[in-house]
């Protein structure tokens, strides 16, 4: 144990999280109450690898899993950097996880006090897709922190729920620029017909990117109003060559067989 306490101490990355792979492939049944310790010790580490190997290492068994689980029942409390660091890296584990309950904790984390665990958390449930964190990533809409905003915009795009399709589209009016993103990129993640209108508007907004989500958005409707409105930027020769690129990549998506504009639309996901 000693030399396992050295070897995490270790000034080199590599060697930290090298020494935790190793350890979670020795201890395929289980982990002790010490390594437990030493890979809880581990989330805080200054690298964000070693942070990630020890969560994988944790949630990879029951009793790390709940540990983690454990952890977050105290991340309302205002604390250290340090410590927050372990909060996010469990958050960011569990968010991984295969676990059916691992929503849980997230949610409630959801709901903590400091802005960056609410954002890790939004990120960390639109991994999982759980349609229980639906109606409190809609209220997160609204958080105070912009960040936590866009995160939660882009969770409900991943999971896919329609009922948050009229709460996306007051965000494409959001004060600020990465929530406006988010939420036109859900929406076409959504395919919400009803956000056409919205988006047309979003065709002018002064941020490019919010522009080329716009578009990729209504690409993603298939409809022929869409279709006409697509054809339209093709047409301006004022229009971005940028948004127009996406213009012609959505029609052309439109086009497609169905199983094909499926394929197409998550590599469209891919680059969000």
């Amino acid at each position: 144990m000693t030399k396992l306490v050295a070897a995490l101490q270790a000034d080199s990355a590599a060697k930290r999280w090298q020494t935790i792979e190793h350890l979670h492939q020795s201890e395929k049944q289980g982990l002790t109450e010490e390594t437990l310790s030493l890979l809880i010790k581990a989330l805080a580490d200054n690298h964000p690898f070693v942070r990630w190997q020890a969560g994988l290492a944790l949630v990879s068994h029951a009793e790390g899993a709940q540990k983690l689980t454990e952890l977050l029942k105290n991340s309302s409390v205002k604390t250290s950097d340090e410590v927050m660091r372990v909060y996010v890296a469990a958050i960011d584990a569990l968010g991984k996880s295969q676990l059916p309950n691992a929503h849980i904790p997230l949610l409630e984390a959801l709901n903590s006090d400091n802005a960056l665990l609410r954002q890790s958390a939004a990120e960390a449930l639109a991994n999982l897709k759980a349609l229980e964190a639906v109606p409190t990533l809609i209220a997160a809409l609204q958080d105070t922190n912009p960040w936590v905003r866009r995160a939660a915009a882009y969770a409900l795009g991943h999971i896919g729920d329609s009922q948050a399709i009229q709460a996306l589209i007051n965000s494409l009016q959001d004060n600020h620029v990465i929530v406006r993103r988010s939420a036109a990129y859900a929406l076409g993640a959504l395919r919400a017909q009803s956000a056409l209108p919205q988006l047309k508007v979003s065709l002018t907004n002064h941020d490019p990117i919010t522009r080329r989500n716009a578009t990729w958005a209504i690409g993603r409707l298939g409809t022929p109003e869409a279709t006409a409105e697509l054809q339209k930027i093709l047409r301006d020769p004022q229009s971005d060559p940028e948004i127009k690129a996406t213009a012609g990549q959505a029609i052309e998506m439109i086009t497609k067989p169905r199983w094909l504009q499926l394929l197409l639309g998550v590599k469209g996901r891919l680059h969000q």
